[in-house]
This record gives structure tokens, C-alpha cells and sequence, in this order.
């Protein structure tokens, strides 16, 4: 490690600290992950899932990891460095992202979570922090939480942070695919336009209930699976229906407003896939003109006792899961010192 210079910590973390960090021999700015544990042999270092995946994955719209190294039983991610995180991007504006801004982000998330899936990996903790922008090109980053989709069932009953963590996971089911994914495309797609979260759940099951606030009350049935699921008839005993997204974001247009129900389906085999959601109308349409703001008081008394518009569902993906397939590794350049390896 005394080829790199630790300029400042961007960031602390249950599994590891992130510094900016200056090559002195390349001149280039990295950033550098710190593991906080130790590691004692190289296989428990390549057998980390972050490792393994990013290995695998080489993509524009994914960071790439650089190098390797552990030294003295301590154990460093060399990353190519990026500038700023979608989360704070969103924190420090002061006006709403433009539609044709939010298509950019978008377009870049899903191709790199394409690229993913199709590579046989699902995130698992998509979220604004985990989105890394610099001079408006994203990357998926953080793959500490990523799984192979031949891994068997059950999977880990936490993953991704609260606010865009998928129905199918807070109800505890013992297997989910990467539809969890595409949910928090959606959640994140309509923070893109209101910067703020559309489920800021402060508990799991106020999580849900924000859900059902939101999108309505589900079909039990369609959780088969969820070894939880008195949690969402205890929030659910009444009929509770679906709100008109355009209400609650009103810069958005019908495309996106369309792209957002589905991704934010109840039902994991209605969302689309990354490759189906990028052949979706929001990527191929005009400059969008905004509904005006209207008054939430005089909103809700015109919905007063009538069902909102369920007629959204315009374009149908169908139900059908896709086939995925693993990728090839990389090659790995072993290392003469027999502690770093080059990716």
C-alpha cells in the first residue's frame, strides 16, 4: 500500500472505511475500501462476494474494481474513483431533476443491472448511496450484499436498506430474485423526481403500511412463500386503494408514472426485467410538460369516495421470468509478492 497516498475518508461503513487516495506512481486518484475485519488467506479474500462479482462484471455503468491487496493481514479495495453519490446529488438540489435528466440516471442504472442479471448476479442493496456519478455518467457501486442466482434458497432475511428494500424480502419469504432489484429502481425513480423517498417507512411494518398507502392493499396470496405474512394483514384489514401517482408527483409524465407502477408491482413476476423496463415508452419519449401543483386538501376532497385511476398498466411485460446465465471470470494477473492481485 505505500504506492497510494490517503488524501481524505469519504465514507465509514459497517464492513469497511472508503478514503480518497493518490497513486504515486500513476498520479491517479482511487478510492480505497479498507476492510475492518482480518483476513488470513488469500481464498477467504477471493471468496468474498464483492470480489467475486465485480470480477465478473465489466461494465461501463458498473465501478470497476482496480486492484487487490492485503498487507499485514489487512485486506484493501483499490476502485477507480468517482465524485459524488446520486444520494447526496439529490440532497443538494434545489430544484427538481429535469425528465430528461432522470432518463439519463435511469437509462444508466438499468443497462448496468441488465448487464448484471444477465451475468448472473442480483444487487440486493440498490439505493441512492450505491450510485456513483461523475460528469453525469452513473455507476453501480457496492457488492458487498451481491448474490449469484444459482445460489439456493433460503437467502439472507436482510438485505438493502428499508426504504427501497422489495414487499417479498420485509415479509421475510425464503427465496426472491432479482425482481427485488427492480423494485428499488422504482423507489429511486420517483425520488429522481420528488428528491425525496416515496416509502420513508420509520419500522418494517410501517414500512408496509407506507406501501399499501401508496399502492393499495395486495393479493395475500400472491406471497406463497413470506413466512411473515400476519404482518401485512395486521396493517391491511380494511380495503385500502391505490392513490393516483400523479398526485404525488406531478412533474413526472404518464411514461414514467406508468414505468414506476410496475416496477413498484406487489406481484415480483409482474415487474419488468432491466432489459424489459429499458425498452419501456419513458425512454423513448418528448420533453415532458408538467401537471400544475395542486392543493392536497382540495385534491383529496374531489377523490372523496371514488376509486382512483387504475387504468395505468399500459404496457404489459407479461410474467414470465427471463433465463440468466453466468458470465466468464476475468482473467486474474497473479501477483509476484503473492498480495495483490490486478483485476
Amino acid at each position: 500500500m505505500e504506492r497510494y497516498k490517503i488524501l481524505e475518508e469519504l465514507g465509514d461503513g459497517t464492513c469497511g472505511c472508503v478514503y480518497k487516495a493518490f497513486n504515486v506512481e500513476t498520479y491517479e486518484i482511487v478510492a480505497v475500501k479498507k476492510m475492518k475485519r482480518k483476513f488470513y488467506f488469500w481464498e477467504e479474500c477471493m471468496n468474498l462476494r464483492e470480489v467475486k462479482a465485480l470480477r465478473k462484471l465489466n461494465h461501463p455503468n458498473i465501478i470497476k474494481l482496480k486492484e487487490v491487496v492485503r498487507e499485514n493481514n489487512e485486506l484493501f479495495f483499490i476502485f477507480e474513483y468517482m465524485e459524488h453519490n446520486l444520494y447526496h446529488i439529490m440532497r443538494e438540489r434545489q430544484i427538481p431533476f429535469s425528465e430528461g435528466e432522470i432518463r439519463s440516471f435511469m437509462s444508466q442504472m438499468l443497462q448496468g443491472l441488465a448487464h448484471m442479471h444477465r451475468n448472473g448476479y442480483f444487487h440486493r442493496d440498490l439505493k441512492p448511496e450505491n450510485l456513483l456519478v461523475t460528469n453525469d455518467v452513473l455507476k453501480i457501486a457496492d457488492f458487498g450484499l451481491a448474490r449469484e442466482l444459482s445460489s439456493m434458497p433460503p437467502y439472507t432475511e436482510y438485505v438493502s436498506t428499508r426504504w427501497y428494500r422489495a414487499p417479498e424480502v420485509l415479509l421475510q419469504s425464503s427465496s426472491y430474485s432479482p425482481a427485488i432489484d427492480m423494485w428499488a429502481v422504482g423507489a429511486i425513480l420517483a425520488e429522481l423526481f420528488t428528491l425525496s423517498p416515496i416509502f420513508p417507512g420509520d419500522s418494517e411494518i410501517d414500512q408496509l403500511y407506507k406501501v399499501c398507502c401508496i399502492l393499495g392493499a395486495p393479493d395475500w396470496t400472491a406471497f406463497p412463500e413470506a413466512t411473515n405474512i400476519s404482518r401485512l394483514i395486521s396493517i391491511s384489514y380494511s380495503e385500502i386503494l391505490p392513490i393516483n401517482l400523479s398526485d404525488i408527483i406531478p412533474n413526472a409524465s404518464m411514461e414514467a408514472i406508468d414505468l414506476i407502477w410496475q416496477l413498484c408491482s406487489w406481484d415480483p413476476l409482474r415487474r419488468p426485467t432491466a432489459d424489459q423496463a429499458l425498452q419501456h415508452p419513458f425512454f423513448n419519449v418528448e420533453t415532458w410538460v408538467p401537471y400544475p401543483l395542486h392543493d392536497p386538501l382540495e385534491l383529496r376532497l374531489n377523490n372523496m369516495g371514488s376509486k382512483p385511476n387504475l387504468e395505468l398498466n399500459l404496457w404489459d411485460f407479461g410474467t414470465e421470468p427471463d433465463d440468466c446465465f453466468l458470465g466468464l471470470t476475468l482473467a486474474v494477473k497473479p501477483s509476484n509478492l503473492g498480495y495483490t492481485v490486478l483485476l
